[in-house]
């Protein structure tokens, strides 16, 4: 058989065309570097319908990571040095890697092109909040959430919101051009660190665990006005549900609405039981209880909250969550890592059940949910 990095390029380029589904895709790219780059660097638009997101298994201290797709039931491997050893956060069709290491190197990393755009460090977090060298605090995990505001393949106009813990919980960004993070004052309170952060509808939204919803409306590089955010409280949600310890909460738009999902476990790093969903009216500044998805399933964990409509895919149950295991604070304490916690929760009937049967530990960067978005990369 002859090397099939020496087809003619014109003839790759077809037959990539040619491809619907995205596991299909990712196998293409990962046959060689030639038919990488003519899967990338040609003018694409995204792939025809919702794609469901993939599960990228846990870092095995090696230069290739492994997808899984739950649609094929199928495990893909592709070549990711960049990935290895490195905390991964999900957004956008992009991984905001952080080296597991005492500078804590963090970069903007596209999987399937390899494209890579750098950012100020983990150190430089730090030293955001006057702290000086970072071999006091060990090697733990410190950024817990990285949100874009939109994929850097179609835009330059885009902005890096980081959540992140340096003696309290801190929020902070960058946009191209930035030489380093710029810091969001927010007045830490009891139960005040924020549980997670996304974008929606034009604006990032962050809740916390005492149940405050914040807004954050963040100037891009190409808006003339100072990158100066003052933060809006939208809402103190009054439940039960918050400042409960092993409950963590998500935002995720679905079907235009934006949802705030609650996570109920026994503890940080027990298995978790339960889900609750209730829609934000972002305009009253009040929720109501959600009992079921319609079509959509979401998916939840250390990545950005997505939700797709699967009425049309396969593989794929709907009004379902599919989470991960993202209890940061016990990964290097638990034996081979996290990544025990996860499964698909019936918003129905309440039962969980497992979507992948094999065991993928890692104390680093246990498997996370990438929804990869298929745009050119500029050059």
């Amino acid at each position: 058989m002859g090397n099939w990095a020496e087809l003619p390029y014109d003839l790759i380029v077809l037959i990539a065309k040619r491809f619907k589904l995205l596991k299909d895709f990712i196998l293409f790219c990962s046959v060689c570097t030639t038919w990488r780059i003519a899967g990338t660097k040609e003018i694409y638009k995204v792939l025809p319908g919702p794609q469901v997101p993939l599960l990228m298994l846990a870092d095995k201290d090696d230069d290739y990571r492994e997808f899984y797709s739950l649609s094929g039931e199928k495990v893909s491997t592709i070549f990711l040095p960049e990935a290895r050893k490195a905390e991964c956060y999900s957004t956008k069709g992009w991984l905001c890697t952080v080296a597991y290491t005492i500078i804590g190197e963090m970069n903007l990393l596209h999987p399937f092109s390899r494209t890579q755009i750098q950012l100020p460090s983990e150190k430089d977090l730090w030293a955001l909040q006057g702290y000086g060298p970072v071999e006091a605090r060990g090697l733990y995990h410190c950024v817990d959430k990285a949100i874009l505001s939109a994929s850097p393949s179609i835009t330059s106009d885009y902005v890096l919101l980081v959540s992140y813990y340096a003696g309290v919980n801190n929020l902070a960004f960058w946009r191209p051009g930035d030489l380093n993070w710029n810091v969001i004052d927010i007045i830490d309170e009891e139960w005040g660190a924020f549980s997670d952060i996304n974008y929606y509808d034009g604006q990032f939204y962050g809740v916390t665990n005492g149940g405050d919803v914040w807004v954050f409306d963040i100037a891009g590089p190409n808006d003339p006005k100072p990158p100066i955010v003052e933060p809006r409280l939208l809402v103190h949600l009054e439940d039960d549900m918050f400042g409960q310890a092993g409950t963590e909460f998500y935002l995720v738009e679905v079907s235009g609405a934006l949802l705030l999902v609650a996570r109920f476990s026994h503890g940080g790093g027990s298995l978790t039981f339960k889900f609750k969903v209730v829609e934000l009216d972002v305009i009253k500044g009040d929720i109501k209880e959600m009992k079921t998805l319609g079509d959509s399933a979401i998916f939840l964990g250390s990545n950005a909250g997505v939700s797709v409509d699967v009425s049309k895919l396969t593989g794929v149950k709907p009004n379902h969550v599919y989470f991960t295991d993202d209890w940061e604070e016990q990964f290097t304490e638990m034996e081979g890592g996290g990544g025990k916690d996860m499964g698909a929760y019936n918003l129905e009937d309440g039962k969980i059940e497992s979507f992948y049967s094999e065991l993928s530990l890692s104390p680093i960067c246990p498997p996370t949910w990438v929804t990869p978005l298929f745009f050119p990369i500029k050059s």
